[in-house]
């Protein structure tokens, strides 16, 4: 009796790429019937909410190509909840997700799945500086992987990406992360399976603009930031002794100088001392407070990263906390 093949996933999220989608999966297709002896292979594009044509576009590629799967949220949710909701309905032994704008290569997924034979169940991917890519993009990538890498949990890097691996164990431990604000290249850092990583250019973008803004850019960075480092919460507590250091010395020197025949308003500069020693142990007690509510606002909410309007998933394939969206495959 022989073996069955390993199957494989390809996580693919997508917003306003209606121009770019064609392009993406003709240049991805030929990268899968090279693989298809060794794998089952299915490929998950998640259509982000996207304004444009890019859900009839999936439901094009799904009509052809039998190896395409597609979920369309109901809103724009983010990039981050878009390549959740794709690794959560993958049902591969080995999960790879890649941007649908041919910046991350495919021709790299055979190498990137040599990896994980070698017996490395996180590969991931670094993408390497090209000429064309803006100072500001470069400054502000490498400033905020080492502030992360200073003041969090986590060791990051510059030029990481969401052009990676993981097999069925990490992903698996991956979604078990219940978490509100996602910042999955953390996450797959936190988890601290056995991996490796491939370096890459990035290429051009095929086509239409980038739906990553200053303002999501930053968003992004805050979520990394916030998700990976209490830093923030306790930042209160640092100008809090600052100030009761402070209120202490001027106190104190003005009650000297009161004393010895000084100042007649040495008792006005006491009583600003005392103040500024309260508001210090004002701003101590904020700090403190600010580190368990943030953690406890956070876990309270508990509202899912995505929700689903329309897919062409297999009823089996659904998890079942997720109500199985009506099937449009056969629509215009």
């Amino acid at each position: 009796m022989s073996t069955p093949l390993p199957r494989l996933s390809i996580v693919c999220p997508a917003y306003q790429e209606e121009e770019v989608l064609p392009r993406f999966h003709a240049a991805l297709a030929p990268v899968l019937d090279g693989l298809a002896k060794n794998y089952q292979v299915e490929v998950i594009y998640v259509d982000d909410g996207s304004a444009d044509g890019t859900l009839v576009a999936l439901r094009r590629l799904a009509a052809t190509d039998a190896r395409v799967r597609y979920l369309s949220l109901s809103r724009n949710f983010g990039h981050q909840a878009a390549l959740t909701a794709g690794l959560e309905h993958a049902v591969g032994d080995v999960v790879l997700s890649m941007d649908s704008d041919l910046q991350h290569p495919p021709e790299l997924i055979p190498e990137l799945l040599e990896c994980w034979k070698q017996g490395y169940d996180v590969v991931l991917t670094e993408r390497i500086d090209s000429a064309d890519l803006t100072w500001f993009k470069r400054v502000s990538s490498h400033g905020f992987y080492w502030v992360l890498s200073r003041i969090g949990e986590i060791e990051a890097q510059a030029g990481a990406s969401d052009f990676r691996l993981l097999s069925r164990p990490a992903l698996d431990a991956l979604l078990s992360l219940k978490e509100s604000h996602r910042f999955l290249r953390g996450m797959v850092k936190w988890l601290g399976f056995r991996n490796t990583k491939v370096l890459f250019q990035a290429n051009p973008r095929a086509g239409g603009r980038s739906s990553y803004t200053l303002r999501r850019m930053v968003r992004l960075a805050l979520d990394g930031l916030l998700s990976f480092s209490s830093l923030p919460l306790r930042m209160p507590i640092f100008p809090g002794i600052a100030s009761i250091v402070a209120g202490l010395l001027y106190g104190t020197g003005t009650a000297i100088a009161g004393l010895f025949g000084g100042s007649p308003l040495w008792p006005v500069h006491l009583l600003i001392s005392v103040m500024l020693g309260m508001g210090g142990m004002i701003l101590f007690c904020l700090g403190v407070l600010g580190e368990y509510t943030g953690r406890i606002f956070e876990q309270v909410k508990q509202r899912p990263a995505y929700l689903l309007k329309e897919s062409n998933m297999p009823p089996n394939a659904m998890p079942s906390r997720v109500a199985t969206p009506p099937d449009h495959s056969l629509a215009a």
